[in-house]
């Protein structure tokens, strides 16, 4: 039997980076979709069920703060999508601003392919040991 491979959604106003991160990301073998700012991240969300989110903090519209709050208030109990923030910024207030929005980890940019695969696979795995 062929697992499912897990989607992600890239949810940054860069097009290259979404580019990029899609693309590493799908060399890891998962699925990936994206969005260019927070208010398409929502209805992306709504649409697709990811199994996690990538999320800059920055972005047009719907920053990735507000965005995760949208969602986290449209999830059914005990349906939490992992959400791990993804920017440029790395002040104390902004990794402490993104945990209290509902984010579940924060990476700096730029990020290498192995840690974004490490993080990724723990916030799965912490995730479907939640469902359990």
């Amino acid at each position: 039997m062929r697992m499912k491979r897990k989607k992600i959604l890239i949810v940054d106003d860069d097009h290259s980076i979404r580019e990029i991160l899609s693309t590493q990301l799908s060399r890891l073998h998962y699925a990936t979709f994206a969005a260019a700012d927070g208010e398409e991240a929502v209805d992306a969300y709504k649409a697709e069920k990811p199994d996690l989110i990538l999320m800059d903090l920055m972005m047009p519209r719907l920053d990735g703060m507000g965005a995760c709050q949208k969602i986290r208030k449209c999830e059914k109990k005990g349906a939490r999508v992992p959400i791990i923030f993804l920017t440029a910024r790395e002040s104390g207030q902004d990794k402490l601003s993104s945990i209290i929005s509902g984010g579940d980890d924060f990476v700096s940019k730029p990020v290498s392919l192995q840690e974004l695969a490490e993080r990724v696979e723990t916030a799965l795995r912490r995730a479907q040991r939640k469902k359990k």
